[in-house]
């Protein structure tokens, strides 16, 4: 245990070192110290190494240009642009794990995103006052009804567009017909996010029967025959 504590104090002592560190180079520019182009890109190279998130490889690039500069101011271009040479390679190599990190922190928010929104689901499944097992049947089998007939008027929507489409090209598109088109798409749209929520309000009642008998609710599919959009991930 003392030594679980102790690596933890280390590994908080050199993460803050590493930020002061970091923001002392960024943010006082004209305090740099600079003491030979190969020493200040190994330096560099070394925050770099230490760096674990987009955020903190932005901020070792930014601590570059910082050094960068000042070696412009003081020695004029020529070391500049040697100094550049001797951290450009490292800084490449840094900007692909900088890539990957911002695509694992993308995941990462995403799924504690779907995550919370699971807990938000739970929550509101529990708190979810049933009927009997005929009501709640009742209740599914009125959404699978609305879906079916908001299916169907979006089939048809679907249809017009399609249809107007043709007369557009014929036409040679005149703007009042492709305005026509950008309602019906948003037409579209509208209904397929009544269907999306009357999909999510059935897996919530399947959800609060499974938490609160303990039990799958049986229910039988009803038969389709318009495209009808597909269930929510059963949560």
């Amino acid at each position: 245990m003392k030594k679980s504590r102790k690596s933890r104090l280390i590994y908080i002592c050199g993460y803050t070192a590493f930020v002061v560190l970091l923001l002392l180079g960024t943010r006082c520019e004209s305090r740099i110290h600079l003491t030979t182009p190969e020493r200040d890109a190994k330096h560099i190279a070394e925050l770099a190494e230490l760096a674990h998130s987009e955020a903190e490889l932005k901020v070792v690039e930014k601590m570059r240009a910082n050094y960068e500069e000042a070696y412009r101011k003081s020695y004029g271009g020529a070391k500049a642009l040697y100094f550049r040479s001797l951290v450009d390679p490292i800084l490449d190599e840094a900007g692909d794990r900088r890539e990957q990190y911002a695509m694992d922190e993308a995941y990462l928010a995403e799924q504690q995103a779907a995550f919370c929104g699971k807990l938000r689901d739970m929550d509101k499944a529990w708190k979810m006052t049933l009927g009997g097992d005929d009501e709640v049947l009742a209740d599914i089998a009125r959404n699978d009804a609305a879906i079916v007939a908001k299916s169907a008027e979006r089939a048809a929507l679907i249809a017009d567009k399609e249809q107007l489409a043709l007369d557009i090209i014929d036409a040679g598109y005149p703007e009042s017909m492709l305005n026509k088109i950008g309602e019906l798409e948003s037409a579209i749209e509208a209904k397929s996010r009544e269907i999306a929520d009357i999909q999510y309000d059935s897996s919530i009642i399947k959800l609060a029967y499974r938490l609160q008998h303990g039990a799958e609710l049986i229910v039988e599919e009803p038969e389709m025959d318009v495209l009808v959009e597909p269930m929510p991930e059963e949560l």
